[in-house]
């Protein structure tokens, strides 16, 4: 009998033991970000299960040689990252599809938790939370001519993740300078 449970014991610390052994660090995606001297790398951690543990954006000054990873939110998952640059109305700057709220609240961000928009500086040291805490953000773009940024999403306000029957689609404007709600289109 106690060789059984010496060998189930080993068995078992060699099972644990072959979970998560390292993580890798990679960069998959670099932007350049015109107008500065500065170029944005996606930086993903994960296990050697291939699970993701974390994301950030890091900012290189290509001058220096400096990386700064941007402080958008303790936990977060970046969904995409585009630079939106208007010379003639003194916009530039990098917004970033996020979930960072959990809104689910199950202790940790997952594909159930509402996508957001934040700005960044293009050099990672400014933040501005553009839509709120329960809205999902679906697409998009925006007007170069008036530096207005259209938003489609919705409110989740039962907090189920998923877009419900009684939840409307609606159409928010912001305006990019001052980041304010300018109109919502239900």
């Amino acid at each position: 009998m106690k060789r059984y449970l010496l060998i189930l014991f080993c068995l078992a610390s060699f099972s644990m033991y072959g979970q998560v052994i390292f993580e890798l660090t990679s960069f998959n995606k670099l932007v350049d970000v015109k107008g500065s001297d500065y170029m944005i790398a996606l930086e993903v951690n994960t296990n050697s299960l291939g699970d993701v543990n974390s994301m950030s954006i890091m900012f290189i000054n290509t001058v220096t040689g400096e990386g700064k990873i941007a402080d958008i939110a303790k936990e977060y998952i970046i969904q995409d990252f585009k630079q939106v640059k208007i010379d003639s109305l003194e916009i530039n700057t990098v917004l970033v599809t996020v979930r960072m709220f959990d809104l689910d609240l199950n202790g940790r961000i997952n594909a159930k938790d509402p996508i957001t928009l934040v700005s960044v500086g293009v050099n990672g040291e400014k933040k501005e939370i553009i839509t709120s805490k329960n809205f999902s953000v679906r697409v998009w773009e925006v007007n170069d001519k008036n530096g207005t940024i259209v938003i489609s999403g919705y409110y989740d306000n039962d907090r189920n993740g998923r877009y419900d029957p009684y939840e409307k689609n609606e159409i928010l404007i912001y305006d990019l300078k001052t980041y304010k709600l300018l109109y919502k289109i239900k």
